[in-house]
């Protein structure tokens, strides 16, 4: 058989281990993304001890290798008593990541609302929770999709981790495949095409969409 039809029949076993990446990408977003606004939220509140124990969360999960975060979830909680799913593992460990480095852009989004913003919000009457809630923080959000779907697009590269516990994502199917086939080489340039593929139109898309938030 050539390499064409190889590809022919593993790329049905591959798109189903893609379906598994964008599941984990979709779940780790719906998870982090707020996981991040919450502690960009926290690391510029009024009390001291808030900022600096959401800080301290932040620079935690930025300085551990996700790989890291993944086997102490994986390996680590079940010596407390605490079970849970390897895709659920997963899903948490890239959520505590994604939180942590999207809790930056929310909130230098938030910082980026000027202070005449506040201001006159405070002039209309409005309280300073209403101010935020209605004025700042709206503003912000538009500021902050196109950094924010690029962090995405990592999600998705960085779901091929769950290979090292077992989850049937993309990169676990290839090497299944190539442990069947002995021919690794193949099936991982066939794998590494349909990251490529869907990771460039992904970064057009979010360019496009950038270029068009500045318009």
């Amino acid at each position: 058989m050539t390499f064409l039809e190889n590809w022919a029949e593993w790329l049905p076993h591959l798109l189903q281990g893609l379906g598994t990446s964008l599941l984990l990408t979709l779940c780790v977003a719906g998870i982090g993304f707020p996981l991040g606004l919450a502690l960009a939220l926290l690391s510029i509140a009024p009390v001291r001890i808030v900022r600096v124990l959401s800080i301290a969360f932040i620079e935690v999960f930025r300085g551990i290798p996700l790989l890291v975060v993944i086997f102490f979830a994986y390996f680590g909680f079940p010596d407390i008593g605490l079970v849970i799913s390897a895709f659920a593992t997963i899903v948490v460990a890239h959520s505590l990541n994604l939180g942590a480095y999207s809790s930056e852009v929310f909130r230098a989004g938030i910082l980026h609302v000027g202070a005449g913003q506040r201001e006159a919000a405070s002039s209309l009457g409005l309280t300073p929770w209403h101010a935020f809630s209605r004025v700042v923080l709206p503003q912000a959000l538009r500021a902050v999709p196109g950094p924010l779907m690029s962090f995405l697009i990592m999600v998705f590269q960085s779901t091929s981790l769950a290979f090292a516990i077992g989850v049937g994502e993309m990169t676990s199917q290839a090497f299944s495949i190539g442990s069947m086939t002995f021919d690794y080489l193949s099936v991982l340039v066939l794998a590494g095409i349909i990251y490529a593929v869907l990771c460039i139109a992904s970064a057009r898309i979010v360019a496009r969409f950038e270029a068009k938030m500045r318009a």
